[in-house]
């Protein structure tokens, strides 16, 4: 007989025998060339009254064999070109080349966003993507890389290769086992230490994809225009004028408002509508910071400013992010610099008798024909009362046409009289406050009218919009002398002697009064006493404030009504939009919404242009992808040695004749002695085997049981096997 050209069974008589003491037969499971199956039976004994196994049985304990001839058993080419497992071939190896791919491009994708803006939906996929990638890169890069490793082993055990070596290749699979083979093996060189490092990139790329990418907030900076109310345009004023006709009842709302306004935001730098409010310059220069060259002061945060207006300069075109914008601006300064406190309202004849009081006035100071001007006499329930003293501006203006006429109104502001005017002297601003009906504090203050440049930064998110001014100097734009003020104007000081008084319906319980005393204080400003109702014992609390305390709040409330009586502020400064401005060429030009020089701003201030346009600087705090080129170069080193392999795996395949044996169990089964399988599939790898073979039942254990005291340890079918135990010796 040759050797092993046949599957061998061994049957027991009658079904019970032992497999070691039966008659042996021998089937050949060959097929012919027509697929037809073969059963050639050579007796090595009589087989008389012997139950022939029968191949198409059910398997039991004593015959395990699979249900079908597994394979033909003629000789085949160890590379036959079998159209199936050909196309099996080339769609593996092309799976195996392409897998890394997805994750090249993941990373040029990456490279190409850095630096551009986020957007939301692109970052999401993107997210989506890198996380995939760390998940799947080591699936991908072990199912490669250890395909790769097999492939080489088959190759070199083609060639001729040492035990250590396939061991080293079959052993590491893991960054884990690829160590441990190597101490095992006490095997340590340039292939183990290779095959270490290259299965550490397998947790080093999969890590390194996660901070390829990053979306942080970004400075961009960017140039904007941004439109701000001329706060040098001309006053509407007059008692008898289109602002109290027309929308002088709301600005006293505004007005009501900003008097009882918490305490946060009087001291705030924006208004209660977030408008920006401009500070006293004279306050921004007893901060400790100094001037630079260009005469800026850089004001801190922490700096105690006094604000010029309760109202702020309304701003449009402010952008997310933080926008700085330089604004002209002018505001009333008033100097105090006396207080008196006299009974001037009863003066007495030359024998010391006091002179009847008259009913009409309640001031001999403060009237319509003077020493101080005002729209009319003082009214006897009047709290207080102001009046002026000073050059009238029509005196000083060029004529406006060849008449000779001087229009002033409602041209009233210093701006609107043209240049090189003359420096008159200072006018005097006198404040009177009564109490009862005897007595009268005065307070005589000087006006001058500031122009001031600031410099104003704007934070503004999706939630809030925060403004202040950061930096403030002298305007450098031409402008009149300081002591033309729009007191100046007579329309505006019969205005404000008409109007500030009664800005409250109760005359002799006004909150503007109560104001002068505690700006801070919302309940004495609502409910506190006037000096009016106090008595004649009282002492009138006037005169506990300083004359610079009182000089900035009594400016604040004038500036108040200055700004507000200017064309139709109200609306705007509740935020309403500019565009309304656009061909309203009431007493001046419409707005301006061209980016404008220096140069232009002096000629639209000249023109009373309602509102401006100028330039400012953008710093967006943006989301911008960033690529980590650090990551990036790690990540694509792991992704190449992926590629590597593969390309590697491939060609080992390609140039390999035998088929896949190592790695797999059913190899081991069919060159173990003690399982007798068909001759035959030559050119069948491991996995094919183990398909068609797959329900064979196989042990490692005794295949000497009952012998003797030594057994033998071999791998074999279950049934002529015994179970290996711990106390008895093997062989």
């Amino acid at each position: 007989m040759s050797a092993r050209p046949n599957v061998r069974f061994e049957v027991p008589p009658n079904g019970v025998q032992s497999p070691s003491t039966s008659p042996e037969f021998i089937f050949d499971l060959s097929k012919s060339d027509d697929g037809s199956s073969e059963k050639t039976i050579e007796q090595d004994s009589p087989v008389e009254n012997r139950e022939l196994p029968n191949w198409n049985a059910p398997p039991n304990r004593w015959n395990q064999r699979p249900k079908s001839m597994p394979w033909s058993s003629r000789p085949h080419q160890l590379r036959e070109k079998r159209r199936p497992r050909w196309y099996r071939d080339l769609v593996v190896d092309s799976f195996v080349i392409f897998i890394s791919f997805p994750f090249f491009i993941v990373a040029a994708v990456v490279v190409a966003l850095n630096g551009r803006q986020v957007n939301d939906t692109i970052l999401s996929i993107l997210k989506q993507a890198i996380n995939g990638a760390a998940t799947l890169f080591p699936i991908f890069f072990a199912y490669v890389t250890g395909r790769a490793a097999v492939k080489f082993a088959t190759w070199k055990l083609e060639q001729g290769s040492s035990l250590g070596l396939l061991e080293q290749l079959m052993g590491s699979r893991t960054v884990a086992s690829s160590i441990t083979t190597q101490v095992h093996l006490r095997k340590f060189n340039l292939i183990g230490l290779g095959l270490i490092v290259l299965w550490s990139l397998s947790p080093i790329g999969s890590q390194a994809v996660l901070y390829i990418l990053e979306a942080p907030l970004s400075p961009v900076i960017s140039e904007v225009n941004v439109s701000y109310i001329n706060t040098r345009q001309q006053s509407y004023a007059a008692p008898d004028g289109i602002f109290k006709g027309t929308w002088f009842s709301g600005f006293t709302m505004l007005f009501g408002s900003s008097l009882l306004a918490p305490t946060a935001v009087k001291a705030s730098s924006m208004d209660l509508w977030g408008n920006v409010k401009i500070p006293y310059y004279s306050s921004v220069i007893n901060t400790t910071a100094k001037p630079d060259e260009n005469g800026w002061i850089q004001i801190e945060a922490s700096a105690n400013l006094s604000y010029s207006s309760l109202f702020g300069v309304p701003l449009s075109g402010i952008g997310f992010g933080n926008t700085t914008v330089t604004i002209e601006s002018s505001y009333l300064q008033l100097n105090c610099t006396e207080q008196s406190h006299t009974n001037s309202n009863h003066p007495v004849d030359a024998q010391g008798r006091p002179v009847p009081f008259n009913i009409t006035t309640k001031s001999t100071l403060i009237s319509a024909t003077g020493p101080f001007l005002s729209n009319d006499s003082v009214n006897p329930a009047s709290a207080f009362a102001l009046g002026y003293q000073g050059v009238d501006a029509v005196a000083l203006a060029k004529p406006s046409d060849s008449s000779g006429l001087v229009w002033t109104y409602p041209q009233s502001c210093p701006d609107c009289l043209g240049e090189d005017l003359t420096t008159p002297e200072p006018g005097v601003l006198l404040y009177q406050e009564f109490d009862s009906q005897d007595n009268a504090t005065n307070v005589f203050c000087t006006p001058f009218q500031v122009y001031v440049e600031s410099s104003v930064t704007c934070e503004k998110d999706d939630d809030t919009q925060v403004c202040k001014v950061t930096a403030q100097r002298l305007s450098r734009l031409p402008h009149n002398p300081t002591s033309i003020t729009y007191l100046s104007f007579r329309e505006v000081v019969f205005g404000v002697s008409a109007l500030v008084p009664n800005l409250s319906p109760l005359a002799d319980n006004n909150p503007a009064q109560r104001y002068l005393y505690d700006p801070f204080s919302t309940d004495s400003i609502i409910a506190g006493a006037s000096s009016n109702l106090l008595g004649d014992q009282t002492p009138l609390a006037l005169e506990n404030i300083s004359l610079s305390d009182f000089g900035e709040r009594l400016g604040q409330i004038l500036n108040t009504f200055i700004y507000g009586s200017m064309y139709n502020t109200t609306a705007y400064t509740i935020g309403g939009s500019f565009d309304g401005m656009v061909d309203k060429l009431v007493g001046g030009n419409a707005a301006s919404f061209v980016p404008a020089s220096q140069a232009e701003i002096q000629e639209m201030i000249q023109n009373q242009t309602a509102a401006f346009t100028v330039p400012a600087t953008l710093e967006a705090q943006i989301r911008i992808y960033k690529a980590s080129f650090q990551w990036i170069g790690i990540f694509l080193f792991a992704t190449s040695a992926m590629l590597f392999s593969a390309v590697g795996g491939v060609i080992f395949s390609r140039n390999t004749v035998v088929p896949d044996y190592l790695g797999y169990v059913s190899s081991l089964a069919k060159e173990s002695p003690w399982v007798r399988m068909p001759d035959g599939g030559a050119n069948l790898d491991g996995m094919d085997r183990a398909r068609l073979m797959k329900d064979l039942r196989v042990r490692l254990g005794n295949v000497d049981e009952g012998r003797g005291e030594v057994g033998r340890l071999a791998f074999a079918r279950m049934e002529e096997t015994g179970v290996a135990r711990k106390d008895s010796f093997y062989v």
